[in-house]
């Protein structure tokens, strides 16, 4: 009793946390300085913070780390439609209302048809209306409405109360509004607004392109890819907080499959703790078994992360003509959509993939009717275009048409790709 009452007791949730700020297992990769960086960037005046990583590295996670002594306002650029929004967001966090009313009450009294005494000024203020009581005229309460101007408002607040503006995947925000906020802000950046945007490495300048100048006024702050020993660092010290042994085969694994994430590390530890019921810590040493099956553990990951992406860009976008069955090599066929999802699957697949790559692949995995460059650049238009639609928060491909170049942003969707979808591409039963 003595023993269970001085222990401190953690469960897998506290430990494992994929999607929320970890904290037994925040690792800050000293070695790499990120919090100092963002720190330093964040306290310097009169500049805009770009703090850029791939999605789900850890962004979120660090930038909530170094903005934990200070007041902050957070708005996510996915759902941004338009200049107005942000300034509506803010006023909304900081609880200022978007409408003031107004009450003026005015009196006025006299006898009918003798001389009126009155108690406040008319003339070009608000209508009044008159009723005869006696006597006694009176004037009825007046309201009226005023809608300050939300950007004005939002603005002056945050220089106020010195709170920082973070704007979350801020690339997801198209160019005209990109271009309308910097310039909003910027005068405000002077004087001492702090702001920190957050994007995928290869929107890291998109803020200097939307607006030149804030050139000057402008620190980059980049989160590295993880290395495989900091991605174990999360495995590792998640099992000593819960007092277990975790045979090393299974953390390797996971390091290896991760996609480079620490939300993939924290979602397959917080399952293998399920599968070996290990609830919480315990006073005596907990065994994982060897004989977990894990492949069954990233089969699971990979549906629930991912499967309903796939399912909505392999269906396509409505069209009104029949698609085209293109054969495969492994048997069946498969319309241009799954044929190019299938392609890139068999690459890996790689984060990023030229067009000629994905052509190339195309080439190893149909046994007819390729695709042409027109249809495949048009069809991973179409892809980008459905995604950007059904999934305004988080994206899961990045297709850029001047340099031919998609990007799989999301390692959940890549994990996806490569357990659910790659092995139809060489013919293996899953």
């Amino acid at each position: 009793m003595q023993l269970n009452a001085i222990m401190n007791t953690v469960t897998r949730n506290d430990v494992f946390v994929a999607g929320g700020q970890p904290s037994v297992t925040y690792v800050n990769r000293g070695h790499l300085g990120l919090e100092r960086a963002l720190d330093k960037a964040v306290d310097q005046n009169c500049i805009i913070v770009s703090l850029t990583g791939a999605t789900k590295c850890g962004k979120t996670v660090l930038c909530h780390r170094v903005l934990r002594h200070r007041e902050y306002v957070w708005i996510d650029g996915g759902q941004v439609r338009s200049e107005a929004d942000v300034w509506q967001k803010i006023c909304s966090e900081l609880g200022q209302a978007s409408e003031i009313q107004i009450s003026e009450k005015i009196e006025i009294e006299g006898k009918l048809g003798g001389e009126v005494g009155l108690n406040a000024p008319l003339g070009s203020g608000p209508s009044i209306k008159i009723t005869s009581g006696g006597s006694r005229l009176k004037v009825r309460e007046n309201i009226t409405t005023q809608r300050p101007d939300p950007m004005h408002t939002a603005i002056e607040n945050l220089l106020k109360e010195n709170i920082t503006l973070v704007i979350d995947d801020f690339h997801y925000i198209d160019e005209s509004n990109k271009s309308k906020i910097l310039k909003s802000i910027k005068g405000s950046v002077f004087r001492g607004l702090k702001v920190i945007l957050l994007s995928t490495p290869n929107r890291a300048f998109e803020a200097i392109k939307a607006e030149v100048e804030i050139t000057g006024r402008f620190k980059h702050v980049e989160v590295p890819v993880w290395s495989k020993d900091d991605l174990a660092t999360i495995a590792n010290s998640g099992f000593k907080a819960l007092n277990v042994q975790c045979p090393d085969k299974f953390t390797n694994e996971f390091v290896n499959e991760s996609q480079s994430s620490p939300l993939l590390m924290q979602q397959f530890c917080y399952n293998l703790c399920y599968e070996a019921d290990i609830i919480s810590n315990k006073i005596f040493l907990q065994f994982i078994s060897e004989t977990i099956n894990i492949q069954k553990i990233f089969m699971e990951v990979a549906n629930d992360a991912g499967l309903p992406v796939y399912k909505s860009l392999s269906a396509g976008p409505q069209t009104r003509t029949d698609r085209i069955d293109r054969p495969l090599l492994s048997g069946g066929a498969v319309d241009i959509y799954q044929a190019i999802l299938y392609a890139i699957s068999a690459t890996g697949p790689k984060e990023k993939l030229s067009y000629n790559e994905i052509r190339t692949s195309l080439g190893n995995i149909l046994s007819d009717k390729i695709p042409q460059k027109l249809e495949v650049s048009n069809a991973l238009k179409h892809l980008a275009e459905k995604d950007s639609k059904d999934n305004k928060t988080h994206r899961s491909i990045d297709w850029d048409p001047a340099d031919m170049e998609l990007t799989i942003t999301d390692p959940f969707f890549r994990f996806y790709l490569r357990w659910a979808i790659y092995p139809k591409t060489k013919g293996e039963r899953l």
